[in-house]
């Protein structure tokens, strides 16, 4: 509050003064609602940063709830004959591999010669392409007067074609109508039926490059394939054909990656510590006085049971508890991998990790439990949405509030105001009174 108001006189009185002292005060339950109210609106943007990390918390721990989470393969090749990358899967090995031919597609090109792309191939007509794999032959038919270059166009824009056309410069002043196989492989070859008229028609003979399958042996088998890259050989790689060569043996190696599994680890612990911080933020903020959520039941409840869920024994292998693949705490209570101990859990019984992490089925284990942990709270209707929906119900309640407290408030204003007025108007009358009587009253002393 200011000053206390003094009235010291007639000429001393400040209405304006005495109007706004009073509205503060009675303006002080306004205050009070609209302060609760920016506290309700801070917590909801934090309830709301909170669900952000939660649905982080709840990719993370989802993705090592499957059954397969830890199961990364790493594939390397001695030779960059053959390429190869990792898709997935347990299975390490080594494969010996020797490449005799590479998959080729079908190459075929006219022997008509052209001067330029712009000459008439045909007028009217077709032109068959049949796949040898059986599918539906392709005809592409010509209505009217139509260029060599025009004649590939129409052969590319039929996406059923077995074919691809080009029109090559095969010397100076010629061009030729060429036709590729879309794929490689023996199955991918595709026959002409050439029954186009007017113009010069290109006509088509012996195959340039025959459509031929790859030819390949992996430890000592023999495996043929339509394409250069083969993903159902060997287990969790795929390979690819480069370079023929009959007398070279290609090691082939695919291994446990633990690095990538202790990726998928690293991305909970990360994604644990981030709420473990911001609840300890909110503590600090609720303990200094400002606007948090650090005591509210809904965040200490869950800080408390990610961590006991964290430290938890879970059944069903060699490793009970997380602490013993790793995961633990630091004296300060942020969640930490140690590496070494991770990975001689895993050289030692890679199926007991993931047991323990996932549990036999995926649907069991530590983040199992973790996964359910996290929906319950993390869900469309969950604990945090409910919270925050009855808060913005809170706050729109006392926007209604609000809005009828304002109102009365300035109606008491515009009152005040007026008796303030109709006040000041009196007074001046009786000083105009005052000062006429003195003056009448000087006067009767001059006599």
């Amino acid at each position: 509050m200011g000053s206390p108001i003094t009235l010291s006189g007639f000429n001393s009185i400040d209405f304006t003064q005495i109007l706004d002292a009073v509205m503060t005060q009675e303006r002080a339950p306004l205050t009070r609602m609209q302060t609760e109210q920016s506290t309700l609106k801070s917590q909801n943007s934090a309830f709301g940063t909170l669900a952000g990390k939660l649905t982080t918390f709840q990719t993370a721990v989802e993705a090592l709830q499957k059954e397969d989470s830890l199961a990364f393969l790493s594939a390397s090749s001695s030779d960059s004959g053959v390429g190869v990358t990792s898709t997935g899967g347990t299975v390490p090995g080594t494969y010996d591999i020797v490449v005799s031919t590479l998959a080729k597609g079908q190459v075929t090109a006219a022997s008509t010669a052209y001067g330029a792309e712009t000459d008439v191939a045909a007028t009217g007509g077709s032109l068959t392409l049949t796949p040898a794999n059986g599918d539906p032959a392709t005809v592409i038919t010509v209505t009217a007067s139509t260029t060599l270059e025009e004649l590939a166009a129409l052969i590319n824009d039929n996406d059923d074609s077995p074919a691809s056309a080009t029109v090559m410069q095969t010397a100076p002043g010629v061009y030729k109508l060429v036709l590729t196989g879309r794929e490689t492989g023996a199955d991918n070859a595709f026959t002409i039926t050439n029954a186009l008229t007017g113009g010069t028609p290109p006509a088509f003979g012996a195959n340039s490059q025959s459509a031929i399958d790859a030819e390949f042996t992996v430890n000592g088998l023999s495996v043929t394939s339509a394409s250069n890259t083969v993903s159902d050989v060997i287990s969790g790689a795929t390979i690819t054909l480069t370079k023929a060569d009959p007398d070279t043996t290609v090691t082939v190696s695919v291994a446990r990656d633990f690095t990538k599994s202790k990726d998928a680890l690293k991305k909970f612990i990360t994604s644990y510590n981030d709420i473990a911080t911001f609840a300890k933020d909110q503590a600090a903020a609720a303990t200094a006085g400002q606007a948090s959520i650090g005591r509210d039941p809904l965040l200490k409840g869950l800080r408390s049971a990610l961590r006991d869920a964290s430290m938890a024994e879970y059944a069903g292998g060699t490793y009970t508890r997380l602490a013993e693949i790793g995961v633990g705490f630091d004296v300060g209570g942020k969640m930490v991998l140690d590496d070494t101990v991770f990975d001689d859990a895993m050289a030692a019984a890679p199926s007991d990790v993931q047991t323990l992490v996932s549990g036999a089925s995926g649907e069991g284990g530590a983040f199992g439990a973790m996964a359910v942990l996290a929906e319950d709270y993390a869900k469309s209707g969950g604990l945090v949405s409910g919270v925050r929906q009855r808060i913005t119900d809170q706050v729109s309640a006392m926007n209604t509030r609000l809005d009828t407290l304002s109102a009365r408030l300035e109606q008491r204003r515009q009152a005040l105001q007026a008796q303030y007025t109709a006040a000041d108007m009196a007074m001046t009358r009786l000083k105009s009174q005052s000062s006429s009587l003195s003056a009448v009253g000087g006067g009767y002393r001059l006599f």
